[in-house]
């Protein structure tokens, strides 16, 4: 079958092999299943967790506690944080007039093409730093899968559509999305929020349902007063996010002022419970594999996590962004 002919079944087929998928996995039997499973392997791997100490120690425990830690490049002090931020920025500047442009026609979710990746290489390298999979490790329990990153352009046009709206990603259990502002975000600009309550439904006897957080559904799942548990992440160029947009609801706030450009960084466990729900960056996984060479056996694995599932996992195709 030609490449050409396979996409088109894909494009056809859009997220319904996905959502089939996940329907199978929530019921009763085989729900209960993986979650036996998944605490049986957090029992096993915990002797084995990265021991941490300082910041590193200091944001996992604000995402235990709060599902949100904001701090900075500058007090992370990761190797390559320089280059890969002008690198962004770059990018974000060439998505410009595309973006509005968007905007424009009401295509509301603009992320920066997978081949601005490919072209700068730092920028997805930069989220795979051992300190990085040593938090997303502490954090979610598990050996941590890196999802790579997309940057996403916010036009200030006030809509509150797609990813501005309250919402909860589907990848995994617990997640961690990490943000880097490749622009100043005031409180009108744009900002990254998350509401720091936990929905005590959701996964119970694990089971999973999503929808977005309208006012009704905010109120039921985390009470009349949930907007007092809404922290609001404003800051200058090069603040950073950690964030469990798994287990918290969050939204990119509608821009007013200001575009916004930040970069996002996806972290899960490398057996993810959806993992037909992952791959978010757009790049091809024949591109990964490319920007993964040479990098360490620990860093190839993490990005490579798809080469691990099953069979059977593998050929469910990735629901569309």
């Amino acid at each position: 079958m030609s490449k050409s002919l396979s996409q088109k079944i894909l494009n056809r087929l859009g997220d319904r092999p996905a959502k089939l998928a996940f329907n199978i996995s929530n019921t009763s039997m085989i729900r209960r299943r993986l979650w036996r499973r998944y605490n049986e392997a957090l029992e096993t791997y915990r002797p084995s967790l990265p021991k941490l100490d300082g910041l590193d120690r200091e944001i996992v425990e604000g995402l235990e506690r709060d599902g949100i830690f904001i701090t900075s490049l500058e007090a992370l002090g990761l190797k390559g944080s320089t280059e890969m931020l002008r690198a962004a920025q770059k990018v974000a500047s060439n998505c410009t007039e595309n973006a509005r442009r968007d905007a424009s026609a009401g295509r509301e979710f603009t992320c920066a093409p997978a081949s601005a990746t490919v072209e700068n290489p730092e920028i997805f390298h930069w989220g795979l730093d051992e300190r990085l999979l040593n938090i997303a490790e502490a954090y979610i329990g598990l050996p941590a899968a890196y999802d790579g990153m997309a940057l996403v352009y916010t036009v200030a046009d006030g809509t509150e559509l797609g990813p501005r709206q309250w919402h909860r990603d589907r990848e995994d259990r617990k997640m961690i999305k990490l943000a880097v502002y490749c622009s100043d975000v005031t409180d009108r600009g744009g900002p990254f929020e998350l509401i720091s309550r936990v929905d005590e439904s959701q996964g119970v006897d694990d089971r999973y349902a999503f929808e977005f957080g309208t006012a009704e559904v905010l109120k039921k799942r985390l009470g009349a007063d949930y907007a007092q548990g809404i922290v609001s992440c404003t800051g200058p160029v090069g603040t950073v996010v950690f964030a469990d947009t798994a287990r918290f609801f969050h939204r990119g706030a509608p821009a007013y002022d200001k575009d916004r450009a930040a970069l996002f960084y996806g972290y899960f466990a490398h057996r993810t419970r959806h993992p037909y729900f992952c791959e978010r960056s757009g790049l091809k996984r024949r591109e990964i594999a490319a920007l993964a060479r040479g990098l360490s056996p620990r860093q190839r694995a993490s990005a490579l996590w798809q080469e691990a599932l099953p069979t059977w996992l593998k050929l469910i195709p990735p629901a569309p962004i």
